[in-house]
């Protein structure tokens, strides 16, 4: 949610902390803020509203003290305890504590009334400023800073991370985790940087250190030190290595990361089977060793537990883990499945799903479902998150970094990666049986190129259709089979960034009740690729059309039946296999979405009230 910078060291502080929030605005936010050291003490410049608010707010109070501090933190706040106002922004102060925070402090009621009762004021209506207050009572009883900070952290509840200054400590940052991530790594020129992420940290390194829950980080200009949450006993960081690189963050050129996003899922599917497949061995379907192939080869059921767009991949990774790897699959949403008194069969294993490896919600299910000594996988795109510290085995997506708040390459990259298992399971049973598959899968990229990119890409069809439907009042979008949770992701992204009413249906369902809102101010999205299911949402889309609604129809190029009954109609390109079309029907839902949002003006990569990682409840 938060975006937190933190930077000690030699460089300019206040361009280090602007820079990496900019890297951070993917995330989702309403307001913004820095604080940086300097002879006079800590100084504070936040607004409500973006980043440039804030960046104004300095230009056109020039600041000698400014341009040459080296030390200060920096947030972008998502709001959760109190409005998005320039009194709740953060850094927050107290006294002479300074501090930014990303999580909820669960136990926030009775802390404030404890610091009433000694005399503090607060003044502003968040959560996050009480901490400060909880560090200087701290400090009054004469603990040292770091200290002050552990013992402070102890007294919260709730998954939360707090960066925190102190005026009487310069050039010292500290952090502490127990649930909201933070990333550490050390300034080659010296002093470190430390994040919620680690997009503001790769222009300077890619050698990183995610901190476990439970684990304070300490900075200066002398570089980095871990210590136990508990027993402030000194830690040993395990740095990794990212293979991200700095140019994958920038736009490209297009106009949007979003749009660089969908145009890059080609390569992101090959880099995804270059990394999860073992390209030496001549058999199809043989997944690179590590410890999560075993527990998906030995399982005898799979759980799916995701949230979101990681939902909808699941459903479809279902169909094709049953259909082709022989496997019973559930899918749940990881916000109800972890209130639920679920019952899991002996050998099944628990997958948690999430693009980011933070989600709370998947995290709780996976953390509650470990201590039954239940086996689990993790799948995310993300080395060092928590998921992928915390499951017994992790697959990873290669989609790299994607900054646009709704998921496009990640999504298809899950994807990918779900047809890779069904594949090595089908392999598993009938050994030799998937060689086809396997041809037709490893063609994919060149074929979602040559779609998106070709000289009639599928983007300019797109736009003209949303020119002419973007006033329209609602949108239905339906499908069978796999094309049913794409019919809900593409429900979902476009109510995410146009915020156009939306909602996604299996085909056969919209008689069943839905069908009773149709009528000449909606639009129908019907998905009908050339599948054993197209003469049944054919018959659907017959329905809908009798009752006036506008129809885009997406199909195959020679279904001839299916233009005749649409107003509008994308093609799709040829696909032998009729499970790898879900691949160019998630290209179109996420352009559909992107143009017309284009069209209403909405910002694109960073919709309001959403936030690219969740990481509270």
């Amino acid at each position: 949610m938060c975006g937190i910078v933190g930077y000690v060291g030699t460089r300019p502080a206040v361009d280090v902390l602007v820079r990496g929030l900019k890297r951070l605005e993917y995330r989702g936010y309403d307001s913004t803020g820095v604080a940086f050291e300097t002879p006079r003490g800590i100084l504070i410049e936040k607004s409500e509203g973006k980043l440039e608010r804030v960046e104004s707010l300095m230009g056109a109070n020039p600041n000698a003290d400014r341009s040459n501090s080296v030390c200060g933190i920096g947030h972008t706040r998502w709001a959760t305890h109190g409005k998005p106002t320039t009194t709740n922004a953060h850094p927050h102060r107290a006294g002479s504590v300074v501090l930014v925070h990303n999580g909820i402090i669960e136990n926030y009621r009775e802390i404030k009334s404890e610091l009433l009762k000694l005399g503090y004021k607060p003044e502003s209506e968040t959560d996050s400023e009480l901490f400060g207050y909880l560090v200087l009572e701290e400090m009054k009883a004469g603990q040292s800073f770091v200290n002050s900070v552990r013992r402070a952290f102890k007294k919260i509840d709730g998954a939360c991370s707090f960066v925190v200054m102190d005026e009487k400590h310069p050039g010292v940052i500290v952090g502490a985790r127990n649930g909201s991530p933070l990333v550490l790594a050390k300034d080659p020129q010296g002093g470190a940087i430390l994040a919620s992420d680690a997009q503001p940290i790769l222009e300077y390194t890619k050698d990183v250190y995610f901190l476990e829950n439970g684990e304070v980080a300490i900075i200066s200009p002398q570089g980095v030190e871990i210590q136990s949450l508990e027993t402030g006993a000194r830690i040993t960081p395990a740095f990794v290595t990212l293979n991200w690189s700095v140019d994958q963050i920038d736009k490209g050129g297009y106009p949007h990361y979003m749009l660089k996003e969908i145009y890059e899922q080609p390569s992101a599917l090959v880099d995804t089977f270059n990394s999860s497949l073992d390209r030496s061995r001549s058999e199809p379907f043989v997944l690179a060793p590590h410890k999560g192939v075993d527990l998906l080869m030995n399982a005898k059921e799979l759980t799916l537990i995701a949230c979101g767009t990681s939902y909808y991949s699941s459903m479809i990774g279902k169909y094709w883990l049953e259909n082709y790897g022989e496997i019973p699959v559930n899918v749940d949403f990881a916000s109800e499945y972890r209130y639920r008194s679920s019952v899991l069969r002996e050998q099944s294993v628990l997958v948690g799903v999430s693009q980011s490896g933070e989600t709370a919600d998947t995290l709780a299910v996976l953390r509650e479902l470990k201590k039954k000594n239940v086996p689990t996988l993790g799948l995310t795109n993300v080395r060092g998150s928590t998921i992928s510290r915390e499951a017994g085995g992790t697959f990873f997506t290669y989609a790299g970094p994607e900054i646009g708040v709704a998921a496009t390459k990640s999504f298809t990259t899950q994807l990918a990666t779900f047809l890779m298992w069904a594949g090595a399971l089908r392999e598993k049973h009938k050994k030799g049986s998937g060689q086809k598959l396997f041809e037709e899968m490893i063609q994919l990229p060149h074929l979602l190129k040559s779609y998106l990119e070709g000289d009639n890409g599928v983007q300019k069809k797109i736009r003209s259709i949303a020119t002419q439907v973007q006033n329209k009042k609602g949108f239905f979008f339906i499908g069978r089979g796999p094309s049913f949770p794409i019919a809900l992701e593409g429900a979902l992204k476009l109510k995410e960034i146009a915020y156009i009413h939306a909602e996604g249906y299996a085909a056969g369902e919209l008689k069943h009740g839905p069908i009773a809102m149709i009528d000449e101010s909606m639009v129908v999205v019907v998905l009908a690729p050339k599948d054993h299911w197209r003469e049944k949402t054919i018959s659907n889309l017959e329905e809908v059309k009798a009752r006036g609604a506008t129809i885009i129809g997406v199909g195959d190029a020679n279904d001839s039946h299916l233009k005749d009954l649409s107003h509008h109609f994308v093609a799709l390109p040829a696909i032998e296999n009729e499970d790898l079309s879900v691949f160019p029907l998630a290209a179109v839902v996420q352009l559909l979405s992107y143009e017309l949002a284009v069209l209403k003006g909405t910002d694109v990569d960073q919709p309001r009230n959403l936030a690219k990682s969740v990481t509270v409840e």
